[in-house]
């Protein structure tokens, strides 16, 4: 869980670090992207605000903030559907659109599954607060995603993430 954990909070700090190098560069102060780019990726990994178009501040979670409510959220029940795969998901507050991360695990990890599988596919999931409908629809579509044992096979075959984010990229959406 703590992986997942760290890729989501990876990708909402490279999200909010594109978006604050792109703002830079709309108000015309591009002299100094790259040494801002290489000191923000230096920081350590505390909370950072970040802006939106309305002006309104975001704050970016901490791995350790995303990390607790995923276990707060798993704690409630497992949510591992079965089949080698586990949905670890959460809400928060400091986010504005949903962001997900996969891991393959070379072994698998109990995960107190449904069907007492162990888990080696670990989708993560965060969605913003506010986001109930959005949430349960993506996590309606996840299941019918891995219930697809072709899928699954797929995804455990991968040795390189940049081809398995590519395949992953390539899939048909789901319809409802």
């Amino acid at each position: 869980m703590q992986t997942v954990a760290e890729l989501l909070g990876e990708s909402l700090r490279a999200k909010a670090q594109a978006a604050n190098a792109l703002e830079a560069i709309a108000n015309g102060d591009d002299s100094n992207t790259d040494e801002a780019k290489a000191a923000a990726s230096t920081k350590s990994r505390k909370t950072r605000k970040t802006g939106d178009k309305s002006g309104a501040e975001h704050e970016t979670p901490s791995d350790m903030v995303i990390l607790d409510a995923l276990i707060s959220r798993e704690r409630l029940g497992s949510t591992g559907p079965g089949h080698g795969v586990g949905l670890p998901h959460s809400r928060l507050s400091s986010i504005k659109e949903p962001i997900a991360a996969l891991v393959t695990l070379d072994q698998g990890v109990d995960y107190e599954s449904a069907d007492g599988q162990a888990v080696d596919l670990v989708f993560g999931l965060l969605v913003p607060e506010d986001c109930n409908d959005e949430h349960l629809k993506i996590l309606a579509q996840l299941a019918r995603r891995f219930s697809d044992e072709m899928l699954r096979s797929e995804l455990r075959a991968f040795a390189e993430p940049v081809s398995l984010y590519d395949h992953l990229d390539s899939l048909t959406p789901v319809t409802d």
